[in-house]
């Protein structure tokens, strides 16, 4: 029986030792963690954008409606808004990342510009540059060094031209988020909206001569004796009807070789001859040939002026030319075609 006792009273104090022991490392646990707190950095710094501390800016609005080329460059800037918002700092003590980010869906081939639901307009995003640079196209990351005060501060928008301008008004645009983290200061951020609604009128002129079939007069083979000799040459007009002011531009394009870039077209199928080849004029001026494209400076490409409104015609003439090689008589054919370009 007094052994049985000496059991329980030794199985006792191991139970409180196992206590003591369990609560002596609960306590040190929770000196850890109370360690682990205090030793965590305070982030007491703030930038604000705007500064006026409201983290919200004001939409940026385009005007209510634009008249573009259909074929204006791609880059040309329809028009700009810009908003002065301010940035402060205060409790920094630390460098600070500036993330500015665009929510959209980018031009294929050009990361800077965002689409619109409207084809052939997109738009640029740019903001201050650091604390208060020059402007900087979004998307950006910088790095800023630690500073505190107020600082002039810029966003802006460019409306600009992606490619052919369609007609359309403008429902869907892309967003601009400016994001700032670092160690010392508490993470902020703010989106630069814009305002939908501007019409696009895409300004564009119809083709009134789909084809011209120019009949050139019969020669004799002694008028293109010498290489570079010319002879029987004849006019005729391409027509297009156009708003006024729009600037037509013309690519002629050589359909038997489309990589020609000279200025002789090449003889079609159905020749005969040889030895000769074609040539068109714009005046006194010789077309050379380029791809067939409406792009805005495209090789070859040549300006046939500014429509007044209406009706505008483009009077050309073709000859023959001699060429090297054996002069052999024959029929001569040829086959070009034209490419309208609406800047």
């Amino acid at each position: 029986m007094q052994l049985t006792r000496v059991d329980l009273v030794s199985a006792s104090t191991v139970r409180q030792i196992g206590i003591v022991a369990a609560r002596a490392l609960s306590a040190l646990a929770a000196g850890l963690i109370v360690l682990a707190i205090t030793c965590a950095p305070s982030k007491a710094g703030t930038i604000s954008l705007p500064s006026n501390g409201s983290g919200v800016l004001s939409n940026l609005s385009f005007g209510t409606s634009y008249v573009s080329a259909r074929d204006a460059p791609v880059g040309t800037v329809l028009q700009s808004a810009s908003a002065s918002v301010g940035i402060s700092a205060s409790g920094m003590t630390c460098s600070a990342t500036k993330t500015v980010s665009v929510n959209g869906t980018a031009v294929p081939g050009d990361p800077s510009t965002f689409q619109t639901n409207v084809p052939g307009i997109g738009v640029r995003f740019y903001i201050t540059s650091m604390w208060n640079g020059s402007w900087v196209q979004a998307p950006t990351t910088q790095t800023l060094s630690a500073n505190n005060g107020g600082f002039a501060h810029y966003t802006r928008a460019d409306l600009v031209v992606t490619g052919p301008v369609s007609s359309g008004m403008i429902t869907s645009l892309p967003s601009m988020t400016v994001t700032f983290a670092g160690d010392c200061i508490t993470t902020a951020s703010t989106t630069q909206y814009l305002t939908v609604g501007s019409v696009i009128t895409g300004r564009t002129c119809s083709v009134t001569t789909s084809s011209a079939d120019v009949t050139l007069p019969k020669v004799f083979s002694s008028s293109l004796a010498l290489n570079g000799a010319t002879t029987g040459e004849t006019p005729f007009a391409l027509g297009v009807d156009c708003p006024a002011g729009v600037k037509v531009n013309v690519t002629l394009t050589d359909a038997t070789d489309p990589s020609n870039r000279s200025t002789t077209l090449s003889l079609a199928k159905g020749s005969s001859a040889s030895g000769v080849g074609l040539q068109i004029l714009n005046g006194s001026t010789l077309v050379a040939y380029g791809p067939d494209s409406a792009t805005a400076g495209n090789v070859n490409q040549w300006s046939a002026g500014t429509a007044t409104g209406g009706l505008m015609q483009i009077p050309l003439s073709t000859r023959y030319v001699r060429t090297t090689g054996t002069l052999i008589p024959g029929s001569v054919k040829g086959l070009a075609t034209f490419t309208m370009s609406y800047q």
